[in-house]
């Protein structure tokens, strides 16, 4: 037999641990793409929701007094307001989006087997936005039944992004599992 015949990896095991592993780094992809969701997600609650920015900055110079002191006062605290809500509202997004990134990249870099060290927190994490992300999803359902306004058709295209992003982080938890009992299948088979 000719030794400079190439002979590729592709036994049962090999075949299904590139098919787990491209899945797992595509659906960490797809977590830091769903960030972007969540991003947008608060943003619209906070000038489109039932208590907007509008509304608390309102509500907190009526509230505080400031409305009595004089227009000019006013409006600078008005403004002022309208910078540190959306500077934390800024700052949040930022957060939300490291979340995600963290869980994404360490998803995508064990699904292509660039790490350098195998991390388990992204998967401690990945489980808890599973939990969150049903607890919103049952939130979702009972408003878009008890729905009375305009709204169902945002409460729905909001429910269809979190099922989505449920199904993803499940199906995270679920290929990083198969991966490593494929992984250790095929040690011992070595």
């Amino acid at each position: 037999m000719d030794s400079t015949l190439f002979n590729p990896k592709n036994e049962g095991i090999q075949i299904q641990l590139r098919y787990y592993r491209d899945s797992l780094a595509i659906s960490g992809g797809m977590v830091i793409v769903m960030s972007i969701w969540d991003i947008i997600k608060l943003f619209i609650g906070f000038f489109l929701g039932e208590d907007t920015i509008e509304e608390l900055v309102e509500t907190a110079v009526h509230e505080g007094g400031i409305a009595i002191i004089g227009t000019d006062y006013e409006s600078l605290i008005r403004i002022l307001m309208w910078v540190l809500i959306l500077l934390m509202l800024s700052f949040l997004g930022a957060v939300i989006f490291l979340y995600h990134l963290y869980i994404g990249l360490n998803a995508y870099k064990e699904g292509r087997q660039t790490a350098k060290k195998r991390k388990r927190l992204y998967l401690v994490l990945t489980l808890l936005s599973t939990i969150f992300t049903g607890l919103i999803i049952m939130s979702n359902i009972l408003v878009l039944f008890s729905a009375t306004n305009t709204s169902a058709n945002v409460d729905l295209a909001f429910l269809i992004m979190e099922v989505t992003a449920f199904i993803n982080y499940i199906f995270i938890l679920y290929l990083a599992n198969k991966t490593r009992i494929l992984e250790k299948a095929e040690g011992e088979t070595a």
